[in-house]
């Protein structure tokens, strides 16, 4: 081997030497909770509270990925600490957590919850539309039968029959229970 070879081979070694992760391990997610895991392997100790985010402060900013119970994972062990380990890889995904800032997203197979879902749910505008439509054909109607019917002059209320198209409103009518913000 070269000189060259020998410094390059060398200046690897001692980056390599100096990296975080001393190694990574397989194994299946158990008691999974939104910010930590516990990894059962075969033939070794269980992993109890491995993180599920590199970092774990409070982070105003993040994305967490939390995978199924009983999905197959694999976990970097951190400066060969058995006690700080981070999932790195799964098999099945429960639920994505963001936030941005004071924004949140929560997705699962319920659907996208944005900032808890106080809002409700977003709208089906397709249905909004058909129900806005009928809403202004009434209109156009009463206005019509205004017009041409004269009001009687001894008091008496008119003798005008008015037929709408529309029922009252729901919000389910309208709401999209899939995506709420």
């Amino acid at each position: 081997m070269g000189q060259v070879e020998q410094v390059l081979k060398e200046a690897i070694q001692s980056v390599a030497g100096a990296s975080q992760i001393k190694g990574i391990v397989s194994g299946v997610a158990v008691n999974v909770r939104d910010t930590l895991c516990d990894v059962e392997r075969d033939g070794a100790p269980i992993l109890y509270d491995v993180r599920l985010n590199a970092i774990d402060d409070d982070l105003q900013s993040y994305v967490t990925v939390v995978p199924e119970e009983k999905s197959n994972v694999l976990v970097a062990v951190i400066e060969n600490l058995k006690t700080e380990a981070v999932v790195v890889r799964f098999s099945e995904v429960q639920k994505v957590l963001l936030k941005i800032g004071t924004n949140t997203a929560v997705m699962d197979n319920n659907g996208l919850v944005f900032n808890d879902g106080g809002i409700s749910g977003l709208a089906k505008l397709p249905q909004l539309v058909e129900w806005m439509q009928k809403v202004y054909s009434d209109l156009q109607t009463l206005k019509t039968q205004l017009q041409t019917h004269p009001v009687a002059g001894n008091g008496s209320p008119l003798a005008l029959v008015f037929n709408t198209q529309t029922v009252n409103p729901e919000t389910s009518d309208f709401e999209d229970t899939k995506i709420k913000h």
